[in-house]
């Protein structure tokens, strides 16, 4: 697999939260491969599944969310400008970007208008501009606008994948379509391998506004385990020494707490120290803003964990990664997939 080309085709496909059909078709497809079957549900979940083939046997879930941030249309204006609200979005960041907006007709590209430095006044540069009183710039009149646009269509930011230096990649909705891929070379890497537990895979929707894609999913597939494969923060030039921040190029990060169980958390430490996989350690004591919360607590309860892949400048549209932790994450759910019987 070559692995910038596949975080680069995912990444390419547009998926805000609640309308993630288009991305979901791209991940059932690169999906299809390595799995017995594969479905998408009528929340745009793609769900894929391996039998192992024996009766009785534990299921074991790994889960990435392939939801994005991003923006609805509130409002199309008369001189063909829209406001727009954010989800999962840092307004700071806003002004000058490049939007998508995603209409009945296909894509528009936008901007969100900015004031020139030579028409502020007194102290403007050192305020934050609320997201209520920013427009989009569609480059059209109010008439084009309100043929095109709508009340509640999405938007989302625009880019492509790049490489940067040192095995890192750039891009927009790494978080967390990256951790989709490490499922995918997880499973490469796997091949034919004899399994002692059914694999449900699972590219989640509706992640970045609760959780209800994975959780809905979760009723219906009844794993006995499962591990959510997020992002996680790494350490950046202005990271703080109180940040809880991992290195990036230091492999996957496993979480210890109440979402990320420890007992199951230890076995997947162990399978690393035994495989020799780079890895580090995460307290997690509640609340892991993963899909496991919402995992955890279906029916009578599902035994979950955490594994992260290390990510800078989270929720914008320059997530950085290096393509090292991608194949390392990859290989610890691979290793721990060849060795576990169901059994903690």
């Amino acid at each position: 697999m070559e692995l910038m080309e596949t975080i680069a085709r995912l990444t390419a496909a547009n998926g805000v939260s609640g309308d993630e059909f288009s991305v979901s078709a791209v991940a059932a497809q690169l999906l299809e491969p390595y799995v017995d079957r594969v479905e998408t549900d009528h929340l745009g979940n793609v769900i894929g599944y391996r039998s192992c083939g024996k009766p009785g046997a534990k299921k074991l879930m790994l889960d990435a969310h392939l939801d994005q941030i991003g923006f609805v249309i509130t409002e199309v204006m008369e001189e063909g400008f829209c406001r727009f609200i954010g989800m999962g979005v840092d307004q700071r960041m806003l002004l000058g970007s490049e939007l998508t907006v995603l209409t009945r007709s296909g894509p528009i590209t936008a901007v969100v208008s900015c004031i020139p430095p030579h028409l502020q006044n007194p102290g403007d540069n050192k305020k934050s501009v609320p997201i209520e009183e920013m427009v989009l710039d569609l480059g059209m009149s109010g008439e084009q606008a309100r043929q095109l646009v709508r009340v509640g269509d999405y938007a989302a930011f625009s880019g492509e994948t790049f490489a940067l230096q040192n095995d890192l990649i750039c891009g927009r909705s790494m978080d967390d379509r990256a951790c989709f891929v490490c499922i995918l070379y997880a499973l490469e890497q796997l091949g034919g391998a004899p399994l002692d537990v059914d694999l449900i895979i699972l590219g989640s929707t509706k992640e970045e506004v609760g959780g209800h894609g994975a959780k809905a999913r979760t009723y219906v597939d009844r794993p006995d385990y499962a591990i959510a494969i997020d992002v996680c923060h790494a350490k950046t030039g202005d990271s703080k020494p109180d940040d809880r921040v991992s290195d990036l190029g230091g492999g996957p990060v496993v979480a210890f707490g109440s979402n990320s169980i420890p007992l199951f958390a230890r076995r997947l430490v162990e399978v690393a120290r035994a495989k020799e996989i780079p890895h580090q350690l995460e307290a997690v004591p509640a609340h892991s803003g993963t899909n496991a919360w919402a995992i955890q607590t279906v029916e009578s309860g599902v035994c979950t964990a955490v594994v992260s892949l290390p990510l800078k400048y989270m929720h914008s549209p320059v997530e950085v990664i290096k393509l090292s932790d991608v194949r390392q994450v990859g290989r610890l759910l691979c290793e721990f997939v060849k060795q576990f019987d169901g059994n903690l």
